[in-house]
C-alpha cells in the first residue's frame, strides 16, 4: 500500500548542538537540515491513485510539485508487454520447436503452448479391407540349351476398398478457447524421466479409515502426515496396465479426459486449468442414457501443478534430450458403438463378409513438441540423420543408452493437452439452478421459434442444458448410404470425402436462396 508524505506535518523540536548560537528570544538555532554529508531524499511518495490513466511528464511534474523529473524517478509506466514469436516447424500438422528461449523461460513456453492450444486438429475415419487371391502364371527359363516352361502359383493382395471420410467439420468451435487439461496425480504419465511415474500422496489409509493414515516416509510410530506434498514415484507394471485399460475405455466411449469413469480411483481423471472452464464443463458430458451411470463429471478438480509450473520444471531441467509434449484430444461420440454400426453396414455390402474390415478414427495435427536447441537434439529430429545413425548402429549402441539411462540424457513431459468436443451439453443462460425441463418449457412455449427441442434438453443442478453438436447416430444416418456405396463400388482413393454422396451436384446450386438440406452444416 502506497503512502503519501505530508509536508505540513509537525517535526520534532531541534536539539541544541555545539555549533548553534543562542538568540535574543532564547530559542536555539539548529543547523540547516541535511547539512554536511547527509543526502536529501529524492522525492516524496506519490499515491498511485493520483496518477492519470496516461501520465505525461507535464502531469507528473504537477503532481510531484517540482519543475523537472530526474531519470531516477520511477513514475513513468512500464513498457507494454510484447509476445515472443518462437521458431517452429510444422510436419503433417504437428508442431516441433527447438527455440532456445522456450527452453529457458517458463513463461515463454507457457504462452507458446496457449497460442497453439486452441487450433483445431483434424479428425477422420478410414475404412480399409483387402483379401488374398491365388494366381497362376507361366514362367520360361533356359536350361541345358533349351527353353523350359512351367506354371507357378502365387498369392496377391487385392484391396477391396480404402477410403477416408473427413470429420473435422463436426468438431465444435471453442469461442472461449479450448479447455486445458492436465493429467491426474494418480494417473500414469511421463513427468520428466524416461519412464512413467505417478504423483501420489506419501500417506496410506487402510479401509478408508482416516485414523489409520500413516506417512510412508516417516519412521515407525510417527504421527500421521498432515502435509499436502506429493510423492513422485515410478509406476508399477500393474498400474501401467490398468492405466492403459482405462485409457482404452475412455477412447471407446468418447469420454473427456476430466471424466471420472466408474471404477476409477479419484485422482486418476484429469484436471482442468481455469475456474471458468471447470464451471462450464461440469455436467457437459454427452452419452447414451444407458451409459449415464458409467461416469461422473459433476465435480472437476483443479490441478495440483499448473501448466505454468510444469513449464518451469521443464526449463529448469539440464537434460540434453528432453522434450515437452502437448496433446490435443477429440471426444463426444461413442466410438465403440459407432464402429460396430459401420462394421455392420460394410459387411452387409461386402463380398468377403468373413474378412474383418479395418475401421479407424484418427486425429491429426494434434501434437505440439518442444525440444532443446542444442545440435545433438536437432540432429536426432532429422529423420535422414536418424536413419543413418540406425544403419551405422551408432544410435542403438551409444545414443539410446545415453538417452535412456544417462543423468543428462532424455526426459519426457507428457502431462497436458487441450480437448475438442463433437457434442456437449451447454447450460442455457436464462435457466435457473434446480429448474426442470418442464418448468423451463413453460417459460418458453413450443410455438416460439427460439424454444429448443425438448429432446435436446436435460436438467442439471446448475440449470437446464441444451445439447449442441451432431450426435453419432445423426452422423451415421447421413453417411450410411455413402459408406455402403463406397464398399460396393470398391472405392479406393487417398482424397478424403467431405460430403455424403448424392450431394455434390444438384440442379439448384448457384441459385440465390437455394440451400439443399444435405449441404447445410449439421452443426448450425
Amino acid at each position: 500500500m502506497s503512502q503519501k508524505s505530508d509536508s505540513n506535518a509537525a517535526s520534532p523540536p531541534p536539539q541544541p548542538t555545539a555549533s548553534s548560537s543562542p538568540l535574543d528570544d532564547g530559542v536555539v538555532q539548529s543547523p540547516p537540515p541535511f547539512a554536511g554529508s547527509q543526502t536529501p531524499p529524492r522525492s516524496r511518495l506519490i499515491d498511485i491513485d493520483d496518477l492519470p490513466d496516461d501520465p505525461s511528464r507535464v502531469s507528473l511534474d504537477a503532481i510531484v510539485g517540482k519543475g523537472e523529473l530526474t531519470e531516477l524517478d520511477p513514475l513513468l509506466p512500464p513498457p507494454e508487454f510484447s509476445t515472443y514469436d518462437a521458431d517452429y516447424t510444422v510436419t503433417n500438422g504437428n508442431i516441433v520447436s527447438h527455440d532456445p528461449h522456450l527452453n529457458k523461460d517458463g513463461e515463454a513456453l507457457y504462452r507458446f503452448l496457449l497460442s497453439h492450444a486452441s487450433t483445431q486438429p483434424t479428425f477422420a475415419l478410414r475404412c480399409h479391407s483387402s483379401h488374398e487371391e491365388w494366381r497362376t502364371r507361366q514362367v520360361s527359363r533356359y536350361e541345358d540349351g533349351r527353353t523350359v516352361s512351367s506354371t507357378e502359383t502365387y498369392t496377391e493382395t487385392v484391396v477391396d476398398f480404402d477410403f477416408t471420410i473427413d470429420l473435422s467439420r463436426y468438431i465444435l468451435p471453442e469461442p472461449n478457447g479450448a479447455p486445458i487439461w492436465l493429467v491426474g496425480d494418480k494417473d500414469v504419465s511421463y513427468r520428466g524421466r524416461r519412464h512413467r511415474e505417478i504423483d501420489s500422496s506419501p500417506t496410506v489409509v487402510v479401509d478408508n479409515d482416516p485414523s489409520t493414515q500413516r506417512d510412508l516416509e516417516a519412521q515407525p510410530g510417527a504421527l500421521p502426515c498432515t502435509s499436502k506434498r506429493s510423492w513422485r514415484r515410478t509406476a508399477t507394471k500393474l498400474e501401467k496396465k490398468a492405466s492403459e485399460s482405462w485409457q482404452s475405455r475412455r477412447e471407446q466411449y468418447g469420454f473427456a479426459p476430466w471424466v471420472l469413469i466408474r471404477g476409477q480411483i479419484p485422482g486418476m481423471e484429469a484436471s482442468v486449468e481455469t475456474v471458468e472452464a471447470r464451471n462450464r464443463l461440469e455436467y457437459s458430458t454427452n452419452t447414451a442414457p444407458e451409459h449415464a451411470d458409467r461416469y461422473t463429471d459433476s465435480s472437476i478438480s483443479a490441478p495440483t501443478l499448473s501448466l505454468r509450473a510444469w513449464a518451469d520444471e521443464y526449463c529448469a531441467s539440464p537434460r540434453l534430450l528432453k522434450e515437452f509434449t502437448f496433446d490435443k484430444v477429440v471426444y463426444g461420440w461413442n466410438f465403440s458403438a459407432l464402429r460396430q454400426a459401420i462394421d455392420t453396414a460394410i459387411r452387409t455390402n461386402y463380398v468377403h463378409s468373413d474378412k474383418q474390415p479395418s475401421i479407424e478414427f484418427s486425429v491429426g495435427a494434434n501434437i505440439i513438441t518442444v525440444k532443446p536447441s542444442n545440435t545433438f537434439s536437432r540432429m536426432l529430429s532429422n529423420k535422414w540423420i536418424l536413419f543413418l545413425l540406425w544403419i551405422t548402429l551408432i544410435y542403438p549402441l551409444f545414443i539410446w543408452p545415453f538417452k535412456r539411462f544417462g543423468p543428462r540424457g532424455g526426459g519426457t513431459w507428457r502431462i497436458a493437452g487441450s480437448a475438442f468436443a463433437l457434442t456437449r451439453w451447454e447450460r442455457l443462460e436464462d435457466s435457473v439452478p434446480g429448474e426442470s425441463v418442464d418448468q423451463y418449457n413453460e417459460r418458453h412455449p413450443s410455438s416460439s421459434t427460439t424454444a429448443p427441442d425438448k429432446r435436446l434438453l436435460k436438467a442439471t443442478p446448475k440449470g437446464v442444458s441444451k445439447l449442441v453438436g451432431t450426435r453419432e447416430g445423426e452422423w451415421f444416418a447421413q453417411w450410411e448410404d455413402t459408406i455402403a456405396s463406397c464398399v460396393r463400388q470398391r472405392h479406393v482413393s487417398p482424397v478424403p470425402i467431405n460430403q455424403p454422396m448424392g450431394t455434390f451436384a444438384t440442379a439448384g446450386i448457384g441459385l440465390d436462396g437455394y440451400y439443399p438440406p444435405a449441404l447445410v452444416n449439421p452443426i448450425a
